[in-house]
């Protein structure tokens, strides 16, 4: 894919937002779940395959 038109004229993308049948606004956001809610996930005490931790630079020095 490749961006050919970027609108940024906020009445042209409310027309064509309803044309599309699309909802003039985005959903309200959710607030964030709880600290207590996130400490009770699947993987419990251990770390989840994403936590990643410091790492050492690259030996050449680049990283």
């Amino acid at each position: 894919m490749r961006l050919i038109a970027a609108i940024e004229d906020p009445d042209v993308a409310r027309q064509i937002r309803e044309c599309l049948d699309l909802p003039a606004r985005a959903p309200p956001l959710s607030p964030a779940p709880e600290e207590s809610a996130l400490q009770d996930s699947e993987f419990g005490d251990e770390e989840p395959p994403w936590a990643f931790g410091p790492t050492d630079p690259d030996p050449d020095g680049t990283a």
